[in-house]
């Protein structure tokens, strides 16, 4: 195949509208949460359909929504209400989502556990250990009078070379 030939298939293939991937990658971004969720509710709502032996008709029926609402919610691509799951949840005799009660934050239980900051600990332990440790080779040589600084995360120590013997 000529040089040419190539040319023209590969013009034949690129459109000439403009693309539009970036927008859909802002939108994707700025929606990532509640499209992550609805996927989630799509695998579960085609598995209960699976299993109950239901089509999307028959879930639309049952939730009175048109067959085309069904079938977004199918494809992960419905931002769903509570309205909406609720209607989902009862047709299908399914739970899918589950709403925390109340609580005053004191009564919040949590398994983390807080970390207090360590990091002037180790820093003063790490200098500490470097530079009771530190000794310079034998055949090691200064200028008179030369310091070096010796930067450790955010604590600077300055080291006196030993003199020339």
């Amino acid at each position: 195949m000529e040089l040419n030939e190539r040319l023209d298939k590969f013009e034949k293939l690129v459109s000439d509208k403009p693309s539009n991937f970036l927008s859909k990658l802002a939108y994707y971004k700025a929606n990532k949460k509640w499209i992550d969720q609805s996927s989630k509710v799509a695998i579960n709502v085609l598995e209960a359909l699976n299993q109950k032996g239901l089509s999307q008709k028959d879930l639309a029926k049952k939730m009175n929504v048109s067959a085309q609402q069904v079938n977004k919610i199918i494809k992960g691509k419905q931002n769903l209400t509570f309205e909406t799951v609720g209607k989902l949840e009862t047709a299908l005799e399914i739970s899918l989502m589950e709403i925390i009660d109340y609580k005053p934050v004191t009564e919040i239980k949590t398994n983390s556990t807080q970390i207090k900051p360590v990091e002037k600990t180790l820093t003063n332990e790490l200098v500490k250990n470097v530079l009771e440790n530190f000794r310079f080779p034998d055949n090691f040589k200064q200028k008179e009078g030369a310091q070096m600084d010796v930067v450790y995360n955010k604590l600077t120590q300055t080291i006196n070379y030993p003199k020339a013997g």
